[in-house]
């Protein structure tokens, strides 16, 4: 890094005025107070603005409202110009514009985004970027009385700060960052073993469980099998129950037969009755026939005997289709009757083996008293027609009669002898016909006697069919009790396996977390003891390296700024031990000169030190030495010729108001102050 110049703005005693820096060694001259280490300080501003602890009003110049600072210089041929301004507020002075200006490309920034990119540019490390930046102080400038106050103050906390600048505080926030890891496996560790500690326990009830559920599928193989053999034995049943179906639609059809037969027997009576009275008539007639024959008598008798008969047939006609259609509606009627007191009794439907709902026979039965209401509604109406129609065939019988016996009376008058022969043959053909009806009721008894035999024989059947029905319908519950209680076990064999795989996941689970335990148990055991004494052990071997050599670099610079009989070395704490003849000497004895040669020998053995640990920061080859001289005598002023060449930097700034020292350097820019305002007098080079 060359610094190539620097604008100041109402920065401290400066108004307005630009510096340039040449390359070699630039002695910064003039008396005291007149503005040398401002331009330092501008310098450290320009680069990494307010300091913490640092007031805007340590650089911004009195009763003025804005002020600022531009920076040029050079890093590995790339030229960059930094801006920043200060602006008074009502209570503080506050930074209000940053920029970067990179090969003439320039751009704003925030304050942070500019310390960011300026690290970046120096190739400073990140951790630089939220602390205070040591690194150029301990590199590039540091006020003299700040070096003397390093080695002045508490032992520790020089150590710690030499630590941040060597990048080995990095191993106390190992052993921090190691102690907050420990913590927190300790932690996973304790966890780990909560969660685990009931694992043989976990075990233990798997065994249970399994046990458990092996009785479950044994007794589910018993439930599936008595659930086969009441299959068989519901399947024999029904066979059973078809096989008595079939015996009850053959009493029916008995019953039916028996009906049929009751009707035909009823009309070959009434028939039988009608021929007993025709006989009757014609005895009658034939015995009582004594009148005289007139032939217009007989001929208009004749006439009216035989529309009075025509017109008796067909009342006869009438009286059997009434007689019919009586005993079907009769029939229908006990029927209805008989299927009343069927569904009365029915519990199950024999077709689809469901149970029939009281709502469902009501339907039924109601259905029923509907029909059985309209068929006694037709039964009375077709006997009161057939009343009707008897009475007339009475009193038209009665006119036959009367006419017949006209007739009779006319015929026999006319043709006894064939009139009775007539007669007789009439009566013999009905005598036949009764004889012929006779034998056909005499049969129809018989045959309605036999067939109410059969059917009350097969009357048991239907108490075995009902029986039938009832043992099925048990069945049926036997069967579907026992598929529900299948199906309860299966649920409860299947919540119980899925429960095995849950705990044997979590069992999995657990030995996983066991393994996982084991092995944190050896990394805590590792980090706590293993890697913590690496870390110490690293830690104190770079330190003694880094404490040694800097200690050589710090002997090497103090002897050449004070007489042989001296002899320094830094102690574990990095303090400097001064020792005259094997004596040591306290750092408060020592003369001003002494006291200052310490302080120069150790910043540039420091100097020495950080940039070769930090062997890529772009900042190596520049530094900056305020009042350097302090307290030198005349011989210490000789020597520092002998440590500028030895120094051998690319671009060296020194502030002193020592005239001598302008001889030893390559350029010097004098300094002037006048009416309390600063400003360059002349550059030589």
């Amino acid at each position: 890094m060359i610094i190539k110049r620097i604008k100041l703005n109402n920065i401290r005693s400066y108004e307005r005025e630009e510096i340039n820096f040449p390359k070699g060694s630039t002695l910064l001259s003039g008396e005291i107070g007149s503005g040398k280490t401002s331009i330092l300080l501008a310098v450290e501003y320009a680069l990494f603005g307010l300091q913490p602890g640092q007031r805007g009003s340590a650089l911004l110049s009195n009763n003025k409202d804005s002020g600022g600072v531009e920076l040029e210089f050079d890093i590995n041929e790339t030229n960059i110009i930094l801006e920043r301004r200060l602006k008074r507020g009502s209570k503080t002075i506050n930074q209000d514009y940053c920029s970067i200006t990179i090969d003439g490309k320039k751009e704003e920034l925030s304050i942070s985004e500019t310390k960011s990119k300026v690290l970046k540019i120096l190739n400073y490390p990140n951790e630089f970027l939220k602390k205070t930046n040591l690194l150029y102080k301990y590199t590039v400038y540091t006020p003299q009385e700040e070096m003397k106050q390093i080695i002045l103050e508490n032992s520790e906390q020089r150590l710690n700060v030499l630590r941040h600048i060597f990048g080995i505080d990095k191993y106390k926030r190992i052993r921090e960052n190691l102690s907050l890891i420990n913590f927190k496996i300790r932690g996973k560790i304790r966890e780990i073993k909560i969660e685990t500690n009931n694992l043989d326990e976990e075990k233990n009830k798997i065994l249970s469980l399994q046990t458990f559920s092996d009785d479950l599928e044994k007794k589910i193989l018993e439930k599936e099998l008595l659930l086969k053999e009441r299959i068989k034995e519901r399947e024999r049943k029904e066979v059973e129950e078809d096989n008595l179906t079939g015996k009850i639609k053959e009493k029916e059809n008995f019953d039916k037969e028996s009906e049929k037969t009751k009707i035909l027997l009823g009309t070959k009576i009434s028939s039988l009755s009608e021929i007993e009275k025709d006989i009757f008539e014609i005895e009658r007639r034939i015995s009582g026939n004594k009148q005289l024959y007139k032939e217009e008598d007989y001929l208009r008798n004749l006439d009216k005997l035989k529309k009075k008969k025509d017109f008796l047939k067909e009342l006869d006609k009438l009286i059997l289709e009434n007689s019919t259609k009586i005993n079907s509606l009769l029939i229908k009627e006990e029927e209805i009757m008989n299927k009343k007191e069927r569904i009365f009794k029915i519990d199950l439907c024999p077709t689809c083996l469901q149970d029939v709902s009281e709502a469902y026979k009501n339907n039924i039965l109601n259905k029923a008293e509907s029909e059985l209401i309209e068929v006694k509604k037709e039964l009375n109406k077709l006997n009161l027609r057939l009343e009707e129609i008897k009475d007339n065939s009475k009193s038209e019988k009665l006119s036959i009669d009367k006419l017949e016996e006209k007739k009779s009376e006319l015929e026999l008058l006319k043709h006894k002898t064939k009139e009775l022969e007539i007669i007789k043959g009439r009566s013999i053909e009905l005598g036949r016909s009764k004889q012929e009806l006779n034998k056909d009721i005499e049969f129809l008894k018989n045959h309605f006697l036999l067939l109410k035999k059969s059917s009350l024989e097969f009357s048991k059947y239907e108490n075995l069919y009902r029986q039938k029905k009832i043992e099925l319908k048990e069945l049926l519950t036997k069967e579907k009790r026992i598929e529900i209680e299948s199906a309860e076990v299966k649920k409860e064999l299947e919540l119980t396996k899925k429960e095995i795989e849950y705990k044997k996941k979590k069992i999995k689970e657990g030995e996983i977390k066991l393994k996982k335990l084991n092995k944190l148990q050896r990394l805590e055991d590792w980090l706590t003891n293993d890697f913590l004494n690496l870390v110490s052990f690293t830690e104190k071997n770079i330190m003694a390296k880094v404490r040694n050599e800097f200690s050589e670099l710090f002997n090497k610079w103090f002897s050449m700024l004070t007489p042989d009989n001296f002899h320094v070395r830094l102690d574990e704490n990095f303090t400097p031990v001064i020792s005259q003849k094997d004596f040591e000497l306290d750092y408060g004895f020592l003369s001003g000169g002494e006291r200052t040669a310490v302080a120069l020998a150790y910043r540039l053995a420091l100097n020495q030190i950080i940039n070769s640990l930090f062997s890529n920061i772009n900042t190596q080859g520049l530094i900056i030495l305020d009042e350097p001289t302090d307290g030198f005598s005349e011989q210490q002023l000789d020597k520092i010729r002998d440590i500028l060449q030895e120094i051998n930097s690319n671009q060296l700034i020194l502030v002193s108001h020592e005239q001598k020292i302008e001889g030893f350097v390559d350029n010097v820019i004098k300094l002037k102050k006048e009416q309390g305002l600063s400003n360059q007098d002349y550059q030589k080079t």
